[in-house]
């Protein structure tokens, strides 16, 4: 006989994976929208048009503070053109994820009849779904450290070569082909907005815009008053942030070798704990003879 418990969860268990199995069918429709993903970077993207036609039924607006928060992350790693279709992307994946995970915990459930095993199995789905936006903010927080390392040798360049006489264009655009970290994909990125049209303004704050960092959004604000003024103080400023920068950076290597110190106390106690038992325990041993 079963027991009331073991009744409601499989109950559970059936209306979830009816529900699922009618998302399957009608989230079709949508297969179109995910068909190009690349696999390797969005796993199981076969069940998004499920996840997608959940949220719609649902009436998911795709407008809530952590959806604005996450697409200004999505305008970084994708550009703002697909930023919007990226977090489409991204919640069709967790809900498709969640309610997929959350069915075969019930399954396990089932084979195991362990309530441990089914709020495990949940909780494991739970934090599958919640990892593919924490994977998003780590690639920018990786990549906004890649940017930040190379900025100093950005502005530098920058200021060389205003001050042997270079437009900020011309300026740009040759350093741009310095180097192939993130912030020299950004810079050509910018020299190919401006090739296409866009004036310097428009290219140089858009640029600050997706760097997100306060010292590269500075910099771009001062380039941009420089340019409003008729570009005549702009090798001096230019020199002078580069010698800014340059400080934030021996700021950051500095606090990044006080981590480094920090990590090795740990391995430095464990070290001496060893050595104090290897000494102590002979002297003991000695004694008890």
């Amino acid at each position: 006989m079963f027991t009331v418990t073991q009744v409601v969860l499989m109950g559970v268990g059936t209306v979830l994976l009816g529900t699922w199995i009618v998302l399957l069918v009608r989230g079709r429709q949508h297969d179109a929208i995910f068909a190009n993903l690349d696999r390797s970077a969005f796993p199981l993207s076969d069940l998004y048009a499920l996840g997608y036609e959940g949220l719609l039924l649902s009436g998911y607006s795709f407008q809530t503070s952590q959806d604005v928060k996450l697409r200004q992350l999505l305008d970084i790693t994708f550009g703002q053109r697909y930023s919007e279709f990226y977090l489409r992307v991204l919640r069709s994946q967790q809900a498709a994820i969640g309610l997929t995970g959350t069915i075969a915990a019930f399954g396990a459930y089932g084979l195991t009849n362990s309530l441990e095993i089914l709020g495990l199995a949940i909780v494991v789905a739970c934090l599958l779904a919640f990892y593919m936006t924490e994977r998003i903010k780590t690639q920018v927080r990786t990549r906004n450290a890649e940017m930040m390392r190379d900025f100093c040798e950005v502005i530098s360049t920058l200021a060389l070569l205003t001050n042997a006489g270079m437009i900020l264009r011309e300026a740009w655009a040759m350093t741009a082909r310095g180097g192939s970290t993130a912030i020299y994909d950004e810079m050509r990125r910018s020299v190919e907005r401006m090739e296409n049209g866009a004036t310097d303004v428009d290219a140089i704050q858009e640029f600050g815009t997706r760097s997100m960092l306060p010292e590269v959004k500075k910099v771009c604000a001062l380039l941009v008053q420089s340019i409003h003024r008729g570009g005549a103080d702009l090798p001096a400023m230019l020199t002078l942030q580069s010698a800014e920068a340059w400080q934030v950076k021996k700021q950051i290597v500095l606090r990044q070798s006080n981590k480094a110190g920090t990590k090795l106390l740990l391995p430095m106690m464990l070290m001496f704990a060893g050595i104090l038992l290897m000494v102590i325990v002979p002297m003991f041993s000695s004694v008890g003879m």
